[in-house]
Parts: structure tokens; C-alpha cells; sequence
């Protein structure tokens, strides 16, 4: 072992004093690495897009164009704008057919497409019975390169997707344009979902006015104030009923004078909320009244804060009549907010009973104690008026409007329906005498309201039944079929035609582009040219050393190899190192990697080594041999399967096949055992090699003397 040193720094001494021979190890430690990076960048995505966009294919269409029941259409035309989309190649669309094919004889393209003149024609020939299949000729340039035309060959699937696309759907765009009077609403209202949802309309619409009668119906019941202006309206009966025939005649007016009368109970409901405001006004007074002014205050009998709270009690109780009228409470359901306001003015009522209450105990005890609550008391009503006006402005800026706006919907509905379901004369005169006696229905009373109800519940049960057999149309199987057709985009029914099964790809062990997965190939391929230049440049026999009397042969073999494996292992570092973080290849297992691309540099570094030491030159030459048949056999490249059978048996002996499956197995996931099945089998080329160098060269050396004395006789070999 001692000798096995003494070799191996004598020569890292000679080799540290001579500068030539640095350099020329330095450059052995690089040269592999940038053969390795160099060819792995150079095949990082030759396949993408960034890549074949760069490969000229030239289009030229010369389609007359058919006609197909009065539908002109250009199917040539159509590929040329659907290719203009495509940017998977650089299309190059030329004015003739001639300038095309010429750019391929030239190498200005590597292909061209040619569209055949009767090609849209002859794609309907099918129609007539005389079938001629359409023609693109495809003219493609094999002499510029080898792989190109394997690339650019795909053009040919885009341009037949392009062409099958496109001729089904001018085919459904003419069959949809006949039907397209169902699917659509015209001046005279066809039978459409649009008509459905106009009726389903109309049916809300009546629900809401059923509503809003339901609640006058209730503000009759509990609002005096409402009578007053009931009265007022009574006023223009007179002039009302000479204008009937006219109201009869026309929907329209009759709900005007609804809407005016709406407008007039709102304003009803407005004046309960202001004499609400101006009772609170009496109750200050009342409450200052009760009290002196000055620096004292005087005692408030039982009899006095009862009164107050009475008074109070009444106020709360006309502000729940207008806030239970059915119109109001039914807006509050739907409008959280307002609810919260109608709460807080109730709340505002409940603190100031409380109070009161308290302001009448309070004048037993100090005059301080009195001041307080009397304060407290002057806050609750400024704070319940403040509520209260709030209230009233959201009645009159929200709640009311959007009264007025439901029976405005109500008007344009009760039109719409004339025009689309055709009610008979009678029954608009119906409807608009009941609307007509809405400006009288204070005069008459609820009983003109519930009849007027019970009129349009009516008509809402049978608008319902009208709805209901349109519904069931949609139910019926060949109706939906058809509609659902006949809504589809052709697009949509041309893709699916063409292509009706789609793919789904889920990648195992994905591998992010095509360099990453040259990558442990080219790097097992720098390995071994590595190991070829260094044993080409470095000699294999050790000569005297200093020291060392006599050396055995495994300790001459074993002392020259360690600078063979130093060398090699600097190769493999700086080829790892550069592959991982500055080409940036995808690697799942990078600690791995790098172990796997070490002991692969061992393996060929000391096989290489023990060939020369074995044969010398022609131990050289089988190194160069076994790298030039791995290259092409061991499926670094192409798939094993898809070489000659010589290759395919002696793939399982090569050293390579073992090497790239395991750079392969830390480059995109290891599967099972595989990786230590591949360590274990370079292992076995570690001990050919111990074989080789070890016993093999003892009886070579007689043979290798006799070939190098044959050598020097010719004058011409060293």
C-alpha cells in the first residue's frame, strides 16, 4: 500500500512542476463537462414551440370555393385564416402554388402545402353521390436536414384537423341559420324561452300587486288618517266615471289612476309618520310644562309621569299601526336594514317609558337626582324623533318609490300579456274597469279591493295554466333535443364531430423538457470520452521512482490508476456540478445523481485503464471501439426496441444501459430497487476491469513488447 502512495505522489509532484502539464490536465477536467452542457442546451426543446416556429412551411390555396344549398363557402380560405392562428410552425402563405413548391426546391421552406383548386367542391361531392375525395399535396424537402421533416411532418395532422373543423361547421352553421327562427324572438313574438320568461314575469308582477291590495285592504282597517284622503279622492268621482268608456278601451290610463291612487295612501302613511313627529313635539311640551325652570326643580306628582307615559304609550301605538300595514312590513322582510330602523324607533319609545318611569321617582329624592333623569328624558325624545325622521325619509326615498315602480311593472306586464298570450277584449275590459275604480277605492271601500283581487288571482291562474303548458313543452324529449341543437355553437358541434374522443394524458415520472431527459446520456457519454482522452494523453507504465526498489504488478497498476481516478472524479464534479446549477436540468434526486455519475466515472476510468495496461494500443483503440457501439446500442437516443436485434443483445452488456438508468432514475423519480440494481451491475464491470489489469496483463506484456519492437521497424509508429 506504502508503494501504491509513493507511484501516485511522485507523480503528482512531476506533474505540479511542469506547467504544460497542469494546463493540460485542467483542460482534461473541463473539455467533458462542455461537450456534456453544450449538447444537453442544444436539446433542451427542440420539439416546442419556441423551436419549430422557427421552421418555414409554406401554404398556398388555390380553391375555387362551392356552393351548398345557396351557403357559399371557401374551405381553402377557411384553413389559411385558422393557420394564421397556429403558431406552432412559421407559416409562410404565398400568392401561388407555384411559388410555394419553388421555395422548397430551393430550402426557403422545409415544406409546402398545396390546396387543390376543386378542394371545397370535392369535399361536398358526397352530397350528389359522385364521390371525389379533396387532395392537398404535401411537398417537403429532405436534403436540408434529417430530423426537420420528421418535425415539420406534423403539419399535416394541423392542416387535416383545420379542414375536417371547418367543413363541419359550415355544414351546421347552414342547418342551424334555417332553424334559427325557433331559438329567436322576432317582431311577432315566436314561441321561444324568451316568452316563457316574459309570462313568468308577468306572473310576479301580479303576485306583487295582489300584495299591495292585500295591504291597503289592511291600512283601510287601521288607519284613520287614510279615511281623510279617501275622501278627498272620493272628489273626482264625478269626473272619473264620464272618462269610464275611455278607461275601458285602454289599460293603460286605468293603471295611472291605480298609480294615483298608490301615490295617494302613500302620502297617507307619510302624514301618520309626521303627526307621529308632531305628537312627540306635544309630549316635550307637556313634559317642560310639567316642570319649573331656574336652579330648582319642582316635584312631578304620580298623576303627571302616568300622563306622560300614557301619552307616550298612544304614540307607540299609532307608529306599530303604520308599521304592521302589510305593505310596510312586507318591504322590512326583504330589507333587514329597515327592519333595523323600525326596531330602533320602537327601542327609542321602550327607553323613554323607562325613563319617564324613573323621572317620576326621581322627584322624591334630590334636586340633582331630578335634573339627571329630566335630561335623560329631554335625550330619549330627541333621539326617538331622530329615529322617527329616519324612518320617514327611507318611506319616502325607498319604500315608495319602489311601490310605485311594482304597479308601474304592473302596467307594462298587463300589456306585455295582451300582445303575447292574445286575452280575449272582454277580458282587458275586465281588468281595466277594476284598475279604473281604483281612483273610487276609498270612496267604496275594501269591498272594491277584494273584488278587485279576487280578479286578478283569476287571471294569475290562468296565466299559471299557460306557463305550466309551456313548461311541459320544454319536458318533451325531441322538443328539448331539438332546442339544444339548435342553441349549440357550430364551433362547439364541428369540434366534437371531428374530434369526439378526447385524450386525457397523465405523464409518469413527468420530465420538465427534452434536455432533461438527454441529460443522462450526454453526461454518461462526457464520462467516457473523458476517461478515452485522459488514457490516450496519460501513460499507463510507471517507470523508476524514486525510493522503490522493486514493485509488484498490482502495485504498479493500482499507483498510476489513482491519478486516473482523481482526474475522473474532477471530470464528474465539474459535469454534475454545471449540469445541475447552471444548465438547470430537472433532477428529482441531485445527492443521488451525483453518486451514481462517481462511481460510473470508476467504473470506465479503471476499464479504460486496465485495457491500455492490458494491451496498450489496442486496449486504446477497444476503448474507443466500445464507445462508438454504446453510442448507437445502449438507448440513450432512440428506444432500445427500434435498433437492429445485433444491438438489442448486446444492449444488457453494455455498461452505458446501466449508467443512463440510473442518471434517468434521479433525474425523474426512482421506481422500486431499480437504482441499486443499476449500481450493483457497474460493479461488475469494476471487477472485469480488476481482472483485466490485474491478471489478464501478465501474459500480455510478452505480446505488447513484440508489437512495440514490430512498430519501431517500421519507421513510422511509435
Amino acid at each position: 500500500m506504502l508503494n501504491i502512495l509513493r507511484i501516485f505522489i511522485s507523480d503528482a509532484k512531476r506533474l505540479s512542476t511542469n506547467v504544460v502539464a497542469v494546463v493540460v490536465i485542467i483542460g482534461l477536467s473541463v473539455i467533458p463537462s462542455l461537450y456534456a452542457w453544450f449538447n444537453i442546451l442544444s436539446n433542451w426543446d427542440p420539439y416546442g414551440t419556441e423551436s419549430t416556429g422557427n421552421l418555414s412551411v409554406a401554404v398556398a390555396t388555390a380553391d375555387k370555393g362551392a356552393d351548398l344549398d345557396g351557403i357559399s363557402f371557401n374551405v381553402g380560405e377557411m384553413v389559411i385564416s385558422n393557420l394564421e392562428k397556429n403558431d406552432s410552425i412559421n407559416w409562410v402563405f404565398t400568392d401561388t402554388t407555384e411559388e410555394a413548391v419553388e421555395g422548397v426546391k430551393s430550402g426557403e421552406y422545409y415544406a409546402c402545402l398545396v390546396i387543390d383548386e376543386s378542394f371545397s367542391s370535392d369535399l361536398i361531392s358526397f352530397i350528389g353521390g359522385n364521390i371525389s375525395h379533396p387532395k392537398i399535396s404535401y411537398y417537403e424537402n429532405e436534403k436540408i436536414n434529417a430530423i426537420a421533416p420528421k418535425i415539420t411532418s406534423k403539419v399535416k395532422t394541423t392542416v387535416q384537423k383545420e379542414v375536417n373543423s371547418a367543413f363541419v361547421s359550415t355544414l351546421a352553421s347552414g342547418i342551424l341559420e334555417v332553424s334559427n327562427y325557433i331559438s329567436e324572438v322576432d317582431a311577432k313574438g315566436n314561441l321561444t324561452g324568451a316568452t316563457l320568461a316574459k309570462l313568468q314575469q308577468m306572473d310576479q308582477d301580479l303576485t306583487t300587486s295582489i300584495t299591495l291590495l292585500d295591504s291597503y285592504i289592511s291600512i283601510i282597517d287601521t288607519t284613520d288618517s287614510l279615511m281623510d284622503a279617501t275622501a278627498q279622492v272620493s272628489n273626482q268621482l264625478g269626473t272619473m266615471m264620464d272618462s269610464a268608456q275611455s278607461i275601458t278601451n285602454s289599460a293603460q290610463s286605468a293603471t295611472n289612476s291605480a298609480q294615483s291612487t298608490i301615490s295617494s295612501a302613500s302620502d297617507m302613511v307619510n302624514s301618520s309618520l309626521n303627526q307621529l313627529q308632531g305628537s312627540l313635539d306635544t309630549l316635550n311640551t307637556t313634559l317642560e310644562s310639567y316642570a319649573n325652570t331656574g336652579n330648582s326643580v319642582a316635584s312631578l306628582t304620580a298623576g303627571q309621569a302616568e300622563s306622560l307615559n300614557n301619552l307616550v304609550t298612544e304614540i307607540q301605538t299609532g307608529f306599530s299601526d303604520v308599521r304592521n300595514n302589510q305593505a310596510i312590513n312586507t318591504y322590512m322582510e326583504n330589507h333587514p336594514d329597515v327592519r333595523s330602523q323600525a326596531d330602533a324607533v320602537d327601542a327609542s319609545f321602550e327607553q323613554l317609558k323607562t325613563d319617564l318611569t324613573l323621572l317620576g321617582e326621581a322627584s322624591k329624592n334630590t334636586a340633582g337626582d331630578f335634573d339627571n333623569v329630566y335630561e335623560s328624558v329631554k335625550d330619549d325624545i330627541s333621539s326617538t324623533k331622530t329615529n322617527l325622521q329616519k324612518m320617514t325619509d327611507t318611506y319616502n326615498d325607498v319604500i315608495k318609490p319602489q311601490l310605485t315602480n311594482t304597479m308601474t311593472s304592473v302596467q307594462n306586464s298587463l300589456i306585455e300579456v295582451e300582445s303575447l298570450v292574445e286575452y280575449s277584449g272582454n277580458s282587458i275590459q275586465g281588468v281595466a274597469a277594476i284598475l279604473n275604480s281604483y281612483p273610487d277605492m276609498m270612496a267604496l271601500g275594501k269591498d272594491n279591493l277584494q273584488k278587485s283581487k279576487a280578479q286578478i288571482q283569476e287571471m294569475q291562474t290562468q296565466l299559471e295554466k299557460l306557463i305550466s303548458d309551456m313548461q311541459n313543452l320544454d319536458s318533451n324529449d325531441q322538443y328539448t333535443m331539438l332546442m339544444k341543437l339548435i342553441e349549440t355553437d357550430p364551433d362547439v358541434i364541428s369540434d366534437f364531430i371531428s374530434s369526439p374522443v378526447n385524450i386525457d394524458t397523465e405523464a409518469i415520472y413527468p420530465v420538465e423538457n427534452n434536455g432533461s431527459a438527454m441529460a443522462p446520456f450526454y453526461v454518461v457519454l462526457s464520462i467516457w470520452v473523458g476517461a478515452v482522452i485522459l488514457i490516450a494523453i496519460v501513460h499507463t507504465k510507471v517507470k523508476q521512482v524514486e525510493g522503490v526498489k522493486h514493485l509488484y504488478t498490482y502495485q504498479e497498476f493500482f499507483g498510476r490508476y489513482l491519478f486516473f481516478f482523481v482526474v475522473g472524479q474532477i471530470q464528474t464534479l465539474i459535469t454534475v456540478l454545471g449540469a445541475l446549477l447552471y444548465v438547470k436540468i430537472q433532477c428529482e434526486h441531485p445527492v443521488l445523481f451525483y453518486f451514481a455519475m462517481a462511481l460510473t466515472s470508476f467504473a470506465y476510468t479503471l476499464l479504460m485503464y486496465a485495457l491500455t495496461y492490458a494491451f496498450e494500443a489496442i486496449g486504446e483503440g477497444a476503448a474507443v471501439v466500445l464507445m462508438v457501439i454504446q453510442v448507437a446500442g445502449s438507448g440513450g437516443t432512440f428506444p432500445i426496441e427500434v435498433l437492429p436485434s445485433f444491438y438489442q443483445i448486446l444492449y444488457r452488456y453494455m455498461p452505458f444501459a446501466y449508467s443512463i438508468d440510473a442518471a434517468r432514475q434521479c433525474v425523474a423519480g426512482i421506481y422500486g430497487n431499480a437504482y441499486a440494481y443499476d449500481l450493483l451491475a457497474l460493479l461488475v464491470y469494476i471487477g472485469v476491469a480488476l481482472f483485466i489489469g490485474l491478471v489478464v496483463s501478465i501474459p500480455c506484456k510478452k505480446l505488447n513488447k513484440i508489437i512495440d519492437e514490430s512498430k519501431e521497424r517500421t519507421d513510422l509508429m511509435a
